[in-house]
């Protein structure tokens, strides 16, 4: 399926590279990269059953796409190979484990007053090698993690201080033939930003989320079972206000009421989200702290996630660290407020070091575990140290 994934996203910036006029100058850049990496995992298998060494290859390839009114693309693709040193001791994974990922982004400006932004991310997660978040929340059972995203937005000026702006997200998970979790969501929308002053800006958006199954038979999806197809709709509006804290950061506050219809049988959910942004050249910080329907391991349809990260990038000379840490809910719509669901954590703290303009040397920490009780799930509490080399191909610009 990645594999099929990968090579759908290598037409489409193909199409979109042939799509501008004839006369329109085009520059394509290519980078090449490999990196290896060598370490310990406590907890392989994410049940407690032991740990291990590994190693691992996750050669890459970086596109660039240039043009006129601003376009870019930029397509990034790795596949890694692993070994564990002792593959024998674990029912599952064998001697080789493989994580895929293709992210390809799309920026242009048709006109002044019209630009676009496309994101779009795919990762196929097989442990131990490849860490997923969703490692924290995964049913037992589940080895295998595809999971797709889609980001897509129009904005258009209309006045000196008015922009509306179009908006389609969307998210698909698969955990393998007949899995109950195989799901996906998409989330439409459209929104009118207005600028009160040089450092605020109020918004109002109208969203609708639609929440599908796919995959399961109705006895591995439980009892009740979970039909294919349109699950659950969200109808929400939300109200936003962006601040300009300083000329290199940024405060973002979203929230408002959620209506929820379909087999959650008409729900009343509150949606909030609340971001700091701040980039330098030499530091960026991305505080993130918010409270929406979402999609997730244990099942197909909506459920409650809440989520607060702190995420720190820093560059010192020839060296570069990454600090980043989060919290994770996972709860039933009905009973967010009573129960406290499934939620578990993850830390992740990495310094590099760049010899010369191509090679780069690295150490980095991770670790995921549950905060409520094991055995309810996946007995997570991992920690993994890795060592890392990386050569890429220079850009000289």
């Amino acid at each position: 399926m990645a594999a099929r994934i990968h090579t759908t996203l290598l037409v489409a910036v193909a199409a979109l590279a042939a799509a501008g006029p004839a006369s329109a100058k085009v520059y394509v850049e290519w980078r090449p990269r490999i990196s290896l990496f060598a370490g310990l995992n406590d907890n392989v298998p994410l049940d407690g059953s032991g740990g291990d060494a590994f190693g691992q290859a996750r050669p890459g390839l970086k596109l660039d796409i240039f043009g006129d009114h601003q376009l870019h693309i930029d397509v990034d693709c790795q596949a890694g190979i692993g070994r564990l040193l002792h593959p024998e001791r674990f029912a599952e994974g064998g001697a080789f484990a493989s994580s895929e990922q293709c992210i390809a982004s799309y920026r242009d400006r048709f006109s002044p007053r019209t630009t676009a932004r496309v994101l779009l991310r795919g990762t196929y997660s097989q442990d131990p090698f490849a860490l997923s978040g969703l490692g924290l929340l995964l049913r037992a059972g589940q080895t295998h993690v595809f999971s797709t995203r889609l980001n897509a937005e129009v904005e258009h000026t209309v006045s000196p201080r008015g922009q509306w702006k179009f908006a389609a997200d969307a998210q698909v998970l698969a955990f393998g033939q007949n899995d109950p979790g195989n799901s996906a969501l998409f989330m439409p929308s459209l929104g009118y930003a207005y600028r009160l002053s040089p450092y605020g800006t109020v918004e109002v958006t109208g969203r609708e989320q639609l929440f599908y199954s796919f995959g399961a038979t109705p006895q591995a999806a439980g009892e009740a079972g979970i039909p294919s197809g349109i699950l659950s709709e969200g109808h929400s509006v939300l109200l936003g206000y962006v601040r300009r804290i300083n000329p290199w950061s940024t405060l973002t506050v979203r929230g408002g009421p959620l209506y929820l219809t379909g087999m959650a049988g008409g729900q009343v959910s509150p949606v909030a989200r609340i971001q700091v942004e701040s980039v330098t050249p030499r530091a960026a910080i991305d505080l993130v702290v918010a409270h929406d329907l979402i999609i997730g391991a244990s099942r197909a349809g909506p459920l409650v996630g809440d989520v607060a990260e702190l995420a720190l990038l820093g560059n010192l000379g020839d060296f570069t660290g990454h600090l980043r840490a989060g919290v994770y809910r996972n709860a039933d719509v009905p009973t967010q407020f009573t129960r406290f669901g499934a939620a578990g954590y993850t830390g992740e703290a990495a310094v590099d070091y760049h010899l010369g303009r191509e090679w780069t040397v690295g150490v980095a920490v991770l670790r995921d575990a549950r905060l409520n009780d094991v055995n309810v799930g996946r007995q997570v509490d991992r920690d993994v140290v890795q060592l890392r080399l990386t050569w890429e191909r220079f850009r000289p610009f």
